[in-house]
């Protein structure tokens, strides 16, 4: 008996740290959509380079501390493989913040989380209930139902959908890279694979990089929210992957993703001045039904 109290007790403040997380996500998320809505979206390959690079000067020094194996397979491969879905997710996704909103995108980077769920039971032993099932029905079709109204339907047909799926993926292959980490190779250093991750998506997008004339103002909010996103995402990263490897994908991922779509959502009405229309609160309804459904 004490030995069950002792795991329930243990599971419930992993879970009261993944819940300290979900302000950061929104955090996150606000800086992506902010900078997305300036200057015609020219500054995102500068804002995600200087996030990427800050994240790394934030691991660097503690994997050079950290007394486990810096440079070991696991670290390496999981850092690189994670970093490429960086560099891609987080540059996608701020397009899609342009094109459609900030309550779509939300959703299909939650949705990514559907990924490492689905692996998990034919590969991990998680258990993926019927109830699971019908909450990734559920999630796809508010993915539907979220798509701007407002949205010309042929953009949607072509850049709106590529760009879901696209971000859908990628979100589900940093989860994927992230419990892999923390299932097979937790004995490596964690700071030295988020270090990995973020300098390898930084040097890619300075491959992509082209100079721009960007104003000071523009440079400062630049900066500012670059620093804010680049301290949230490095503890969130940090937490989940240290996690993975003893809180089950169908607890961890849905509880995370599935509060921060909420909140994400119902502050965007007020940040960015979104309006949800009963389709939208629907496809929000049952987003995150269909996300805490796969929990079940």
């Amino acid at each position: 008996i004490c030995k069950k109290s002792d795991g329930r007790s243990l599971m419930f403040s992993k879970i009261l740290i993944i819940l300290a997380c979900v302000p950061l996500y929104v955090v996150n998320s606000f800086c992506d959509k902010y900078i997305s809505s300036q200057d015609g979206n020219k500054n995102n390959i500068l804002y995600n380079g200087i996030k990427f690079l800050i994240c790394s000067i934030i691991f660097f020094p503690m994997a050079l501390i950290d007394d486990v194996p810096k440079f070991a397979f696991g670290a390496v491969f999981c850092g690189v493989a994670c970093g490429v879905m960086y560099a891609v997710s987080k540059t996608v996704i701020l397009k899609g913040y342009e094109k459609t909103s900030v309550a779509f995108m939300t959703l299909c980077h939650a949705a990514g989380m559907i990924i490492p769920c689905i692996i998990g039971h034919f590969f991990w032993l998680e258990k993926l209930s019927i109830l699971s099932v019908v909450g990734i029905l559920f999630a796809v079709t508010s993915i539907v139902l979220l798509k701007d109204s407002k949205a010309d339907k042929k953009k949607f047909k072509t850049a709106g959908i590529v760009i879901g799926i696209v971000v859908f993926l990628t979100s589900g292959g940093v989860m994927i890279a992230q419990k892999l980490m923390g299932l097979y190779f937790s004995e490596q250093s964690i700071s030295a694979y988020n270090f990995y991750s973020f300098i390898v998506a930084f040097f890619i997008l300075c491959f992509f990089a082209k100079p721009k004339n960007t104003d000071k103002k523009s440079k400062k909010s630049v900066l500012i929210c670059s620093i804010g996103s680049a301290v949230s995402l490095s503890v969130i990263s940090f937490v989940m992957t240290g996690l993975a490897g003893s809180v089950p994908s169908v607890v961890l991922f849905p509880l995370f993703n599935g509060l921060g779509i909420v909140f994400v959502c119902i502050s965007s009405v007020f940040a960015f001045k979104e309006k949800l229309s009963i389709k939208n609160v629907v496809g929000l309804s049952l987003g995150v039904c269909g996300l805490y459904l796969v929990n079940l």
